[in-house]
């Protein structure tokens, strides 16, 4: 009878070491020499592929456009999920609050690869927005192949993910706060900025975090809306694959890139606590 609890986490234990166990070895792999012109690595251990990839222009280059992409898409699904999310947890409206969702979980009933196709078809250089902007006498914009096209896309395949993990935190709030500020001479502004949105704050960040997470992993949407001029880490690791076939090479860029990843999340995290104590009036 004491052993049904841990019973019940052996399904998750089996799936988080299947998962570290891949992780471990594209570690040792990361130490390792490849054998030219094979796909085949040999030791002894070494750093060498470390230091090549800190090395290279084009490391730098891609890590820091991804973390500056991750950070715009990250903040623009913030500033578009958050009174979306508000106004499921709040909305008196059924009929409002369903449209709502249902917009978002219709982004669900697709795959990437068709979301995808249709930003293309919307944003291309011939696609519907142009079209519109030929319609009416004005000039063509350059929506797809670059970086706006990318930001597009992964912001809403971020959306759901955003909006959902914020309702429960929202829907957490007491409606009653809210109602005694009000009660109290508070306008819906000073309402929100003082006690809708200091409350809101774990979940807001943990929502951000896995959009964030979400964003610098993006290989999808970089890939056919990018045009192949867009160089997030994803797709760069994937074309040193397929050019260099250099795995230990790949695995150190990889590994490289995961830990820069868990910084910028753990300084989500110290953002959210000192934020939390500021709006707390704590040291």
């Amino acid at each position: 009878m004491r052993l049904r609890p841990y019973l019940l986490l052996f399904p998750a234990v089996v799936a988080f070491g299947l998962f570290a166990a891949a992780f471990v070895t594209f570690m040792v792999v990361s130490f390792q020499t490849a054998t030219p012109g094979t796909v085949l690595t040999h030791g002894p251990a070494t750093l060498a592929n470390y230091h090549a990839v800190i090395a290279s222009p084009l490391a730098r280059s891609t890590a820091l456009d991804t973390l500056r992409l991750a950070g715009l898409m990250t903040f623009l699904t913030a500033l578009l999920g958050y009174p979306l999310a508000y106004v499921l947890a709040r909305s008196t409206s059924r009929l409002l609050r369903r449209l709502v969702l249902f917009g978002l979980i219709v982004t669900f009933l697709s795959g990437g690869v068709t979301r995808a196709y249709a930003w293309l078809i919307i944003l291309g250089n011939r696609g519907l927005l142009n079209q519109l902007l030929v319609a009416l006498g004005l000039p063509t914009v350059r929506l797809a192949h670059n970086e706006t096209g990318v930001v597009i896309g992964v912001v809403h395949f971020l959306l759901p993910f955003f909006v959902l993990t914020l309702l429960a935190a929202l829907k957490n709030i007491p409606l009653s706060l809210e109602e005694s500020a009000r009660n109290l001479g508070a306008s819906r502004w000073r309402v929100f900025w003082h006690v809708v949105l200091p409350l809101s704050i774990p979940g807001l960040v943990s929502a951000a975090s896995l959009s964030f997470a979400g964003a610098l992993s993006a290989f999808l949407f970089p890939e056919l809306l990018g045009g192949g001029r867009v160089h997030m880490a994803s797709n760069v690791i994937f074309e040193t694959i397929l050019t260099d076939f250099n795995l230990p090479r790949v695995a150190a860029m990889a590994a490289l890139f995961l830990v820069l990843a868990l910084a910028a999340l753990a300084l989500l995290g110290l953002l959210e606590r000192r934020t939390a104590r500021l709006w707390s009036g704590g040291a």
